[in-house]
């Protein structure tokens, strides 16, 4: 059965209901899908017609033989081999189901760059609470006016069943990604040359509005806390950065806050934002790339696309196990011009396009950003990003961590690649197994918090 007229149609219906804006949340009669013709995120649980996208069962909701608690996440079908590889010679051949980017890798590195296809496993997955608080977002959950917030929003996912780009692109930025996270991470500047620079950080992160016990009359006031304590490259030992985003930026924009040793204080970022871009990545990317994107998407008229069937990157644990290994295998990983092949995973899954469109009133230096979010964690996994004559500029991949044991889909780093410098930057690529936690106190992501921390 050809499923793509009814796809058609389906957004069709979607599309106009957000030329009408749209902003109120779904029905009960739609909500009910959820957990029954969708999947209790608002997925296709069947697989595709040819059997190459399985049904979704459940997810990946215990770990494989042989795991330990707390440590490495082994890679959980390190038995398989690849299906086969797209190269330069037939990628033309699955050009409907590459980004943009990808296909721009085939152009400009046709000997080394290489995509191994290895068969698909739907594990996404997230906690039953999870679940039952997305749905009661479905029908209660809306977009602020101006859509640069939410409201009335639980413990769980957003928008299931989005109606426009905007929503689609919230679930993105509010999907599930535990209660808090703890880690330790490389950023990578590597360079056409071959000269490679490495910096890196220990980071704690709080999710409050997917805290049970701080979100409890969902209505949260923040939805995200950082608080990053630089240790590499030794200049920026002892530098503090702290964001809080709110969860309306109508009210509230982003606050963020720095301490640097040299200065011995706490000081305002309030660049820490949009375009400016990332120091850690020697500008290689900006800061509302992190996690392929973050932040306010007030700059950008979004778009919900269309759904389709892509190659993305997903179950990438081998990946994480070898990067634990220390420097050399880092080096080895990441090698000039992109990704090293080895290393990588590709799988064929569905995924929601989302497409923004710079503000006629508005600046950044990317005048259309496209993203591909999967459907079963929502999370954006690739995107191609273009300069102001509208070429395509830089295009990110995410690389995905299957987190059995939370269960949880997680972005364990992005590398991101500049085809008019030919260098790419690696941003947040996990070096120890992350730990997902119950959280720290809000105190800690504030000035005060920062100043404790640098006397220690």
């Amino acid at each position: 059965m050809n499923s793509k007229p009814l796809l058609k149609m389906t957004l069709a219906l979607v599309l106009s209901a957000a030329s009408m804006g749209s902003l109120a949340a779904i029905s009960d009669a739609d909500a009910a899908k959820l957990g029954n013709t969708l999947t209790p995120v608002g997925a296709d649980p069947k697989g595709n017609a040819d059997g190459t996208i399985p049904a979704w069962s459940g997810g990946m909701t215990a770990p494989p033989a042989g795991y330990q608690p707390g440590g490495s996440r082994i890679d959980p079908f390190a038995d398989e081999k690849p299906l086969f590889t797209i190269d330069a010679s037939n990628f033309q051949q699955y050009a409907d189901k590459l980004t943009e980017g990808q296909k721009a890798l085939f152009q400009k590195y046709p000997d080394s760059f290489k995509m191994p296809i290895y068969p698909t496993h739907r594990t996404a997955a997230a906690p039953q609470w999870v679940y039952d608080k997305t749905a009661t977002n479905a029908v209660n959950t809306r977009l602020t006016e101006d859509g640069n917030g939410v409201l009335d929003l639980c413990t769980g996912y957003p928008f299931p069943i989005p109606q426009n780009g905007l929503e689609a692109l919230w679930n993105h930025t509010l999907r599930w990604q535990g209660t808090a996270v703890e880690r330790s991470y490389l950023n990578l500047v590597v360079n056409d040359d071959g000269s490679l620079a490495i910096g890196g950080a220990s980071y704690r992160e709080n999710h409050p509005y997917l805290m049970p016990n701080k979100n409890t009359d969902c209505n949260p006031e923040t939805v995200l806390e950082i608080l990053v304590n630089y240790d590499l490259p030794i200049r920026r030992k002892g530098e503090v950065l702290v964001v809080r985003d709110p969860v309306n930026q109508n009210i509230t924009p982003r606050q963020a806050w720095q301490y640097i040793p040299g200065q011995r204080r706490v000081r305002r970022a309030p660049t820490i934002a949009f375009d400016t871009p990332n120091s850690s990545v020697s500008g290689l990317s900006t800061y509302d790339d992190d996690r392929l994107f973050n932040g306010s998407p007030e700059r950008y008229n979004w778009k919900l696309v269309e759904k389709r069937e892509m190659y993305i990157p997903y179950n990438n644990n081998a990946l994480f196990v070898a990067g634990e290994q220390g420097d050399d295998k880092v080096r080895e990983i990441f090698t000039p011009g992109h990704q090293n092949p080895e290393y990588s995973r590709w799988e064929l899954h569905r995924v929601w396009v989302v497409e923004g469109t710079l503000k006629d009133d508005q600046r950044h230096i990317y005048s259309k950003r496209t993203y591909y979010l999967d459907e079963d964690s929502w999370a954006a996994v690739a995107g191609d990003l273009y300069d102001g004559r509208g070429e395509l500029w830089r295009a990110v991949f995410a690389n995905m961590l299957n987190a059995y044991d939370v269960p949880l889909t997680y972005i364990g780093g992005q590398w991101q690649v500049d085809f008019q410098s030919g260098d790419y930057g690696v941003t947040a690529f996990d070096v120890k197994p992350v730990r997902v936690y119950e959280g720290e106190k809000d105190s800690l992501f504030t000035p005060k918090g920062i100043r404790q921390i640098s006397r220690r």
